[in-house]
């Protein structure tokens, strides 16, 4: 059972089960989504380089201020001939995207470089978000 289908199920259906009381029905539009799953980081790494860039990264994202509130996720694509490519994804955007390096040694560097820009154009595209509004574009495509 994968990590989602577990949550669900112990939001949801655990209480039903088990005899409380139901309670209000949850909009589960945008908004509410994101509010719901803030803070929740998926790791689609692949490679023991993408587990220490994921590691180290996560540890510098969850010192920084209100990071609660952003659901990311990481990916990777190994590589033969271009190496590790890893990117951070927020709200359907790429925040972030680089080339891990071949040592060990050289990724951590690089995950403290990639929190802080990652944070910085997380928090920009929030700030945008909210300050832009177009009745043409829905919630997604701006």
């Amino acid at each position: 059972m994968t990590v989602l289908r577990a949550a669900i199920v112990a939001l949801f259906i655990w209480p039903a089960l088990a005899g409380a009381a139901p309670e209000p029905a949850v909009e589960l539009n945008g908004r509410v989504l994101q509010e719901l799953y803030g803070g929740v980081v998926v790791d689609q790494t692949i490679t023991v380089a993408g587990q220490d860039f994921y590691q180290y990264f996560i540890v510098l994202w969850r010192d920084k201020p209100l990071s609660e509130q952003y659901a990311i996720s990481i990916h990777e694509r190994p590589s033969a001939r271009w190496g590790n490519q890893v990117w951070i994804e927020f709200a359907q955007r790429r925040v972030f995207q680089t080339i891990l390096p071949a040592s060990r040694a050289g990724i951590k560097p690089v995950s403290e470089q990639a929190a802080e820009i990652a944070y910085q154009n997380v928090v920009d595209t929030e700030v945008q978000r909210l300050l832009f509004r177009d009745l043409d574009l829905g919630a997604d495509e701006m």
